[in-house]
């Protein structure tokens, strides 16, 4: 697949120059070709997240999550999520009314001998089979599975699509300098490009209800963003399955080796939100999360996002532990001040429920035993 079409690259001098408030005026002329109904509405998702391994063949340089890193608590770095974690952690969902369950680990956690030891304590034979397994066992307890657990190939990502909601994919940023001496990838394999955006494709070939987007401030340019941002919308176009493009700013962390001489400040985040929808219109929702914007919402919002994401009541950011997730009503009253409503949603987005083979049938029964409690 072409990075980026002949005529977009002509955008691109253009679309890095605009001002804000050309940027508001934009993102509002886009967002008014919505129904009426829709033209006003921030979602979320009410989740919770389970980290069901920290061990990652990936060693990125600004990245805390990874089980290399130490952490001020000992019990975030983990080998195999313990059953009796799953157990009290489902309960507390409950008490929350929880609808989305969070599935992340590092990536190819069961090339490790540790992990594997692990899994097979439990009479799992692969990765892929524990985290199925889990999904069946979400599913059946009325929450919904969107599992972000890295790359993974077709097989893989056909099985997982049985259990899960929906799936997501950070691309993160395609500029193959990060990948060499020097850059954030160094050391990274599964960070390479044309793995991730396999992926991607491979998720569109199945009809998984998608979630990808960028990370900023890792080395890239604004010429990298407005590129990704296209063929984002590239992929979409020929498979339909990105629900939701995250806009994510890079935050510094105690112990980890990346030090950018100038951080990505938040302003310049929601640019990059504001460009999104302005190249991807509203066939993709523009998120970003709330507890790295914080006392930005409304900047946020007139810059055209349309989601802030998944929204824990009690477990934390666990890739950026020291933000805590803000509170629903305090998101609320942002919104409400806005004219805008802010509105809970399922991971995955209505149009894909009814949409042809997006939405297999033990999904549906299980958003149908969500609806018949609320």
């Amino acid at each position: 697949m072409k990075r980026i079409m002949n005529e977009e690259k002509n955008q691109i001098e253009k679309l890095k120059t605009l001002s804000l408030k050309k940027l508001k005026t934009l993102v509002k002329e886009i967002k008014s070709q919505l129904p009426e109904k829709d033209q006003n509405i921030i979602t979320y998702s009410k989740n919770f997240t389970l980290v069901l391994s920290t061990y990652c063949s990936n060693r990125c340089s600004y990245c805390y999550f990874n089980h290399r890193i130490q952490k001020e608590q000992e019990d975030d770095n983990v080998t195999l999520l313990e059953k009796e974690k799953v157990v009290s952690t489902l309960l507390i969902a409950k008490q929350y009314d929880c609808k989305e369950a969070l599935l992340m680990s590092g990536e190819c956690s069961d090339h490790f001998k540790e992990v594997r030891e692990e899994l097979l304590k439990s009479n799992y034979q692969s990765f892929i089979e524990y985290v199925s397994s889990l999904c069946e066992r979400l599913l059946q307890q009325n929450f919904l599975p969107h599992t972000n657990i890295g790359t993974l190939n077709y097989q893989d990502l056909k099985e997982l699509k049985k259990y899960n909601a929906s799936m997501g994919l950070m691309l993160e940023s395609t500029n193959n300098k990060l990948c060499k001496p020097g850059g954030v990838h160094q050391y990274s394999p599964d960070k390479a490009p044309e793995r991730r955006i396999k992926h991607i494709e491979d998720a569109g070939e199945l009809k998984i209800p998608f979630t990808t987007g960028l990370l900023l401030g890792i080395g890239e340019t604004i010429e990298d963003r407005i590129n990704d941002l296209f063929l984002i919308k590239q992929l979409n176009e020929r498979y339909g399955h990105i629900q939701e493009i995250i806009i994510q700013n890079f935050i510094p962390h105690q112990g980890i080796s990346y030090e950018p001489k100038h951080l990505i400040t938040i302003k310049e985040t929601l640019r990059t939100a504001a460009l999104a929808k302005i190249i991807c219109g509203n066939d993709i929702s523009i998120q970003v999360p709330p507890n790295l914007i914080r006392e930005y919402e409304s900047f946020a919002i007139d810059l055209g996002i349309d989601d802030f994401g998944g929204i824990s009541p009690f477990t934390k950011d666990y890739i950026n532990p020291k933000h805590p997730w803000p509170q629903i009503t305090y998101l609320k009253e942002i919104c409400e001040s806005k004219g805008v409503i802010f509105k809970e949603r399922y991971p995955i987005y209505d149009k894909f429920i009814e949409k042809s083979e997006f939405c297999p049938e033990n999904i549906k029964n299980t958003i149908n035993n969500i609806k018949q409690n609320e």
